[in-house]
């Protein structure tokens, strides 16, 4: 597949697990798993790097933490923004949740018609889907957005709680077959402590690896690591 044609996400460890080295452009990728596993670490890292390693102009939404506190844990997490954002390669964007659940503000909307933005980062759908009185209207309104934005030469990230992992038996929900990737992350038990873990369950238009892969996070940032031969 042409370079052009490939996403790359600039995380150390993840675009190797894809025989493409990268996402497939234009492709929807979900980001699932238990809190505390790095979701929202890799989603910031997708518009980060983009921009910092590629050039890649991109929007971060958030829908649970602040605009300002994204800055503040990009920071810790060797990632500084605010340059980037003062050149116009990133736009930071809290949306609203407490005033309904549309996933797509007309910020977010005029800001990806106006710019040249390859790629952008929900983080996370899941305060929508709590918010949601009608499941099959949340899920018509998923479709809706990820079609909207693919339409637009958008790469897409999105991160979504998943309350229990169990990477033995995975328990698929509903949102999960509406992306053309998937991606869990998640925590093993390693004798007195915990591992983070990550899998590729599917993803569309490349070849991947599917094994389980261990993830370290650090004040550089979120590392996927080879596996010990």
């Amino acid at each position: 597949m042409p370079e052009e044609n490939i996403t790359k996400t600039g995380t150390p460890g993840l675009d190797g697990l894809f025989s493409i080295k990268g996402f497939k452009q234009k492709s929807s990728i979900l980001v699932t798993g238990e809190p505390g596993a790095g979701k929202s670490i890799l989603a910031m890292q997708f518009i980060y790097n983009g921009a910092r390693l590629y050039g890649e102009s991109g929007v971060f939404v958030t829908s649970e933490q602040s605009v300002e506190k994204v800055r503040e844990i990009g920071r810790t997490l060797g990632m500084d923004f605010e340059p980037l954002e003062k050149n116009g390669l990133i736009k930071l964007m809290k949306v609203p949740v407490a005033r309904g659940y549309e996933m797509a503000p007309d910020e977010l909307i005029s800001t990806v018609r106006k710019s040249e933005v390859k790629r952008v980062a929900i983080d996370s759908i899941s305060p929508f889907e709590y918010l949601a009185t009608d499941v099959r209207d949340f899920r018509i309104k998923i479709l809706n957005f990820v079609e909207m934005l693919t339409k637009q030469n958008i790469t897409l990230l999105v991160t979504a709680e998943k309350m229990k992992t169990d990477f033995d038996r995975v328990e698929f929900a509903p949102i999960d077959f509406l992306f053309d990737g998937l991606i869990m992350m998640g925590r093993l038990r390693k004798a007195v402590t915990f591992q983070r873990v990550l899998s590729v369950i599917k993803m569309r238009g490349t070849a991947h690896s599917e094994e389980l892969y261990p993830v370290k996070i650090s004040d550089k940032g979120l590392v996927i690591e080879k596996l010990e031969e």
